[in-house]
């Protein structure tokens, strides 16, 4: 049984037995006699018992250790480095000390650099000085690529945001040796806090004689105006983050809602070219690649404006991770897709109909049914009814074209059914699972208003082409309802020639050498018919050297000066002066 006492270092309270707090006081005694003498033994020693505190805490397990005994003080006084040992290495060399002191420390913890943003080397955050002090590089080349990320792309303002929220400061002078990567024991210490004394000097030695006190309260005038600008700037940013993370979530739920059969307004395309689990597996990733910036700086200011602890080193780089897998899910289900669409594949059809004096050609919207075509509508368009949804199967991208045959050439329709995917075969597969076709009821050609994909078949910009061949001479009649279907002929400039509202619903056409031609002709060309047909019936005379020409409605008559021959209509006969 071991009497333990109550210490608090670092405001932090520790249970120690009595023995090993007669240890580590003698040690505490031996540094301040050290450092003493000196102006700055304060802030020294605030960062050894701050380090000194960090070993502690590592070494108390709730439950199963929660005193420090002897063995842990002397392990943290070898990691540390005697003032005896410090005193002998300042005899030698600056090398052979430092080399003396990495040795010592190398006996304890891992001595491996840590990632922490530089305060004493920043522009912004300091998150570029800390990652060239973690890889060893200088940190102007990370800063330079990193401007090149934000130009390029704009990726690297992101990533700079989330390193800069993830990332810790390295406020103590152990936390920036660890940066470093070197040993935070007593000789460190002094060495580093050495270096720092000497760059203030270089640097700010007779600045203050240089700053009255007019420009020192200018400056706080201005601190302070700019401070609550500062504020004004990150309260909006709150606002307008938290409501792109709200709209973000919302949208996630409703696509969700889409993909489970749940059917709403809100739809996010470039899903529908996806499977259901794939597509599942891309808007998560899509999600998340985007809702996390804006999650890191809503964090980031919440901090900032409400002064709350930074995020969990642990749960901050899991959600960096999370945001780089979202990342490269995203960019593979794009490109994924996008090679499902690199080759295009195309099948042709042609099916004979019956010739007739007039072709009728109309429309069925196969989305409206009535009671007596149910049964029919299997038979008729090969459309299978079978209790489930079609509006994600029925597809209206549908193209007609009239073209001309000879005049006893058998009318024929052909069609043309596209598709695309990521080879020839798998095209073709596809473009022949599109059921497309028109029936003819009596005079009537009846084509449906959308063809059908069959079961599992992916959307890969699946498209018909129908061509209706008719010989020359034929009459058509167009109605109304393919008016948007149609290609190569404007059904509303025919439409247009009309009178009377009968023609509303269909209009009526005459098949040329050329294609369809509107059988109805425009106003302006009657009139010029029948300003003609005025002209004719008046008289007109044309007098030329040789001859007289006169004209008289439908009779022309040709006087001959020189053989005295005059010519009427077809008949001939010779006259006398």
């Amino acid at each position: 049984m071991n009497k333990t006492i109550i210490i608090n270092i670092n405001s932090i309270v520790f249970h120690i037995e009595e023995d090993a707090y007669e240890a580590l006081r003698s040690y505490m005694i031996d540094i301040k006699k050290h450092f003493g003498n000196t102006a700055e033994s304060k802030e020294i020693l605030e960062d050894i018992e701050n380090r000194i505190a960090e070993m502690f805490n590592e070494r108390i397990q709730t439950g199963r250790k929660e005193v420090i005994n002897l063995e842990d003080v002397q392990q943290v006084i070898i990691q540390m480095g005697r003032v005896s040992d410090f005193e002998e290495s300042s005899e030698e060399s600056g090398e052979e000390a430092y080399a003396e002191g990495a040795k010592q420390g190398a006996t304890g913890e891992h001595t491996g650099r840590k990632l922490m943003r530089d305060p004493d080397d920043k522009i912004l955050g300091g998150v570029c000085s800390g990652l060239a002090h973690y890889f060893g590089m200088e940190p102007r080349w990370l800063r330079v690529l990193l401007i090149l990320f934000v130009l390029i792309g704009g990726s690297g303002f992101l990533v700079y945001i989330i390193l800069w929220i993830v990332m810790p400061t390295a406020e103590t002078r152990a936390d920036k040796m660890s940066m470093r990567g070197e040993v935070p024991n007593l000789q460190n210490f002094k060495k580093s806090f050495d270096e720092e004394v000497k760059n203030f000097s270089e640097n700010f030695s007779g600045a203050g004689t240089h700053i009255s006190r007019g420009a020192r309260g200018v400056g706080n005038v201005l601190g302070g105006c700019l401070g609550l600008i500062g504020k004004v700037i990150a309260w909006l940013m709150l606002i307008f983050t938290g409501l792109n993370i709200l709209g973000l979530f919302i949208f996630y739920v409703f696509n969700l809602m889409n993909l489970f059969g749940l059917e709403n307004p809100i739809v996010f395309p470039p899903l529908e070219v996806l499977p259901a689990d794939d597509a599942f597996i891309a808007l998560t990733f899509g999600f998340l690649a985007v809702t996390i910036p804006f999650l890191a700086l809503f964090l980031w200011l919440t901090r900032v404006l409400f002064k709350t602890d930074r995020l969990n080193n642990y749960l901050s780089l899991t959600l960096f991770a999370v945001w780089i897998v979202s990342i490269v899910g995203v960019i593979y289900y794009c490109i994924s897709a996008a090679q499902d669409f690199r080759e295009e594949s195309t099948i042709n059809v042609q099916k004979n109909i019956r010739a007739q004096k007039v072709y009728s050609f109309t429309e069925k919207d196969v989305r409206v049914l009535d009671a007596s075509e149910k049964d029919s509508l299997r038979s008729k368009f090969n459309i299978q009814l079978d209790g489930k949804d079609l509006r994600n199967s029925l597809h209206s991208n549908i193209e007609l074209y009239f073209e001309s045959i000879d005049s006893l050439g058998q009318p024929y329709i052909q069609y043309n059914y596209s598709a695309k995917g990521k080879t020839y075969q798998l095209a073709a597969e596809r473009a022949g699972d599109i059921v497309y076709g028109a029936i003819q009821e009596g005079n009537t050609i009846l084509f449906p208003s959308h063809f059908l994909l069959k079961k599992n078949t992916l959307d890969r910009d699946q498209y018909v082409r129908v061509t209706v061949y008719l010989p020359r001479g034929a009459k058509v009649v167009l109605h109304r309802e393919l008016e948007f279907k149609l290609r190569d002929i404007s059904y509303w400039e025919c439409l247009e020639n009309y009178e009377d509202k009968d023609h509303q619903k269909y209009t009526e056409w005459t098949m040329t050498s050329t294609g369809l031609v509107c059988a109805q002709a425009k106003k302006d060309d009657d009139d010029e018919r029948e300003n003609v047909d005025e002209e004719s019936d008046e008289k007109q005379v044309v007098e030329r050297r040789d001859s007289v020409i006169t004209i008289d409605g439908s009779n022309v008559t040709i006087e001959v000066k020189d053989n005295n021959v005059k010519i009427k209509g077809k008949k001939e006969d010779k006259k006398s002066n």
